[in-house]
């Protein structure tokens, strides 16, 4: 079993910093810009069946991302984004502290009112991958930030509070395989195809919020920083999921680099 699953485009909530959940916003021109950047990279990759969260912003990427192919995106219910109660339609900055403090820093302590717990989440996306198990093939997912962060911790078996150590970009590249009874995660938060100049025979680019997802600690890289190379930048730990920034830069690896 082969598995390939993104996160929905940028949606006009998105800009806002508004809390969607269940709640529903369209995508913007950005998002649909996203989703056919995304459908390039995947272009070549033998997925058969696209699965797809039943919210509107999740099931007009995966229309986006299928168009041609003759695949009609299967609605899941256990692909909904998490249910965040009376945090949906407010602004981040006006919820409470509290709240956003669990939701941050704290995912196993997180349950807003009328919300959902993450565990009752994991649980109902841990039924999906479970009946993934049982099929051959090639399949597609199309969800959202915080039901790709739950598939990584099922495919992991990690704890919840461990959740929000790694970030979702809108139309990300996640890869996994699933043999002998055992998930192997390829590829997570991969955001480098939504990047104008990315080529898949030169070279990847990253901005510095994305280079931890694909760069251990102490990997030497160049940089560019206003278009001079600065070779040999050592990437450091600031935080589980963070780098200490130089400034506006982004940074290239040969594709060979089997860190990617």
């Amino acid at each position: 079993m082969k598995l390939y699953f993104t996160r929905h485009g940028e949606t006009e909530w998105n800009l806002e910093h508004r809390v969607q959940g269940q709640h529903n916003a369209q995508l913007t021109e950005k998002g649909e810009t996203q989703a056919l950047r995304l459908r390039r990279r995947l272009q070549g990759l033998a997925f058969t069946r696209v699965y797809t969260s039943p919210l509107g912003r999740a099931r007009q990427t995966a229309d986006l991302l299928c168009e041609g192919t003759g695949i009609v995106p299967e609605p899941d219910e256990r692909l909904a984004e998490v249910c965040l109660g009376d945090m949906e339609g407010q602004l981040m900055n006006e919820c409470p502290k509290d709240w956003v403090d669990a939701f941050y820093h704290a995912p196993e302590r997180f349950f807003p009112d009328n919300g959902e717990g993450y565990e009752h989440a994991y649980s109902r996306v841990a039924s999906f991958l479970g009946d993934l198990e049982t099929e051959d093939g090639c399949v597609l997912v199309v969800a959202h930030a915080l039901v790709l962060r739950l598939i990584r911790l099922y495919l992991l078996q990690r704890p919840i509070r461990e959740m929000m150590d790694v970030s979702t970009p809108g139309c990300c590249f996640c890869e996994a395989d699933y043999a002998g009874g055992q998930w192997t995660l390829r590829t997570f938060g991969d955001g480098r195809c939504q990047n104008p100049r990315y080529h898949p025979d030169r070279f990847a680019y990253f901005s510095w919020p994305e280079l931890t997802t694909f760069c251990p600690i102490g990997t030497t890289v160049s940089v560019f920083i206003e278009d001079v190379c600065v070779p040999g930048t050592i990437v450091h730990r600031l935080s589980s999921n963070g780098v200490v920034p130089l400034g506006p830069a982004e940074a290239f690896i040969p594709q060979s680099d089997p860190y990617l």
